[in-house]
């Protein structure tokens, strides 16, 4: 046998420690700003100036309610609602819809809960009515609250209307 094997060397393929810790260096500010933003917080739609008023209707042809008009530029999302609760009366009657798709629950006798079950169109309008009459004194009030992720600039979110057995005022 032969002295003369010459013994090869492999290239080594490991990674320096230095590489490796550059690397991580370099990554902890991303993942740190990443970190500090909230996921939401990015996401938020402006729906604009929508508005949620109260209506008298027309005694004996359409009950008092509520009319609620989306923006001029966005649509009002799904899941928009508006809680309607009233005061003066044993129970604020079966609410409608027109003009839109929107579901209706029963929270308790002064209480309901309307919920856009389709977009509205920017500048559409749906109206939520009720049964009762305006020769009844009565207060109903209104609030619109958004989906989470969207923001509304400008909007008038609350509506009112007040009967007094002669006169009826919304606003």
């Amino acid at each position: 046998m032969s002295d003369n094997i010459l013994e090869r060397e492999e290239p080594r393929s490991l990674i320096e420690r230095r590489t490796i810790l550059k690397g991580a260096a370099w990554s902890v500010p991303i993942i740190l700003a990443t970190a500090a933003v909230p996921a939401h917080a990015a996401s938020n739609v402006d729906v604009g100036a929508f508005t949620l008023n109260g209506t008298c209707g027309t005694l004996g042809l359409i009950g008092p309610g509520f009319l609620l008009q989306a923006g001029p530029t966005a649509p009002l999302p799904v899941g928009t609602v508006v809680t309607v609760t009233g005061t003066g009366v044993a129970n604020i009657g079966v609410f409608s819809v027109s003009g839109g798709t929107a579901s209706v629950v029963v929270l308790t006798n002064r209480s309901r809960q309307i919920t856009l079950t389709s977009a509205l169109p920017a500048g559409a309008t749906i109206a939520f009515r009720t049964t009762l009459s305006i020769s009844v004194a009565f207060t109903l009030s209104a609030v619109a609250t958004l989906p989470e992720g969207y923001v509304a600039t400008g909007a008038k979110s609350a509506g009112t209307v007040n009967s007094t057995l002669v006169l009826c005022s919304a606003s």
